[in-house]
């Protein structure tokens, strides 16, 4: 299965008994595979891996490929005994597949997300550094942020009826105003009146 990790800057991760070493395209194989005990650990939810790595610092992330015996537990956490590394995500990657998990799951609960470099939130958030990620969810979903940060609107008029989604990088024209999304995923700048509500 596809999943999402974290790792620091050398590409170790905390194992169950230590510190293992992982290299790009190479499976790594453990004996056995327990949530919070054995195996290697990985989330469905890339925002889940918040819990353990930061956006801040020089922690990685990465799709993976996690196989063999899997175990998976109510945090969203997944153990497995085979892990590949697929591919090393930028900010805006880890955004977008992050905002596909909500899309694609709409009714599990812990989307929303408040961690160094990242808020996800409903109905509006904003982002006040370059790479740094606001996610708004909701009936009227906007989002602001500074040139260069990454924004995006989920539109859910109905709760787990989501009907339109997009992700942008703000331009200089765009930085500092908020933004919100139409069921054709256009983006409309909010104005005064809106921005009460």
């Amino acid at each position: 299965m596809i999943a999402y990790k974290g790792f620091t800057k050398d590409l170790t991760a905390r194992l169950g008994h230590g510190i293992y070493q992982f290299k790009p395209g190479v499976t790594a194989v453990e004996e056995n595979s327990k949530t919070a005990r054995t195996g290697f650990h990985c989330c469905e939810n890339p925002f889940e891996c918040l819990r353990y790595y930061s956006l801040k610092s020089e922690d990685q992330f990465w799709q993976v490929e996690a196989s063999g015996s899997i175990d998976e537990d109510d945090c969203e956490r997944i153990a497995c005994t085979e892990m590949t590394l697929i591919k090393k995500l930028t900010v805006k990657e880890f955004a977008g597949y992050g905002m596909a998990y909500i899309v694609q799951h709409p009714m599990r609960s812990k989307w929303e997300q408040k961690a160094a470099g990242i808020v996800v939130a409903k109905e509006s958030a904003e982002a006040d550094e370059k790479e740094e990620i606001a996610i708004a969810r909701g009936k009227h979903p906007k989002v602001k942020g500074v040139e260069g940060a990454i924004l995006g609107l989920i539109l859910e008029p109905k709760k787990g009826e989501i009907i339109s989604a997009r992700l942008f990088v703000p331009d200089k024209q765009q930085a500092g105003k908020w933004y919100t999304i139409d069921a054709d995923r256009n983006l409309q700048e909010v104005q005064d009146e809106e921005k009460e509500n």
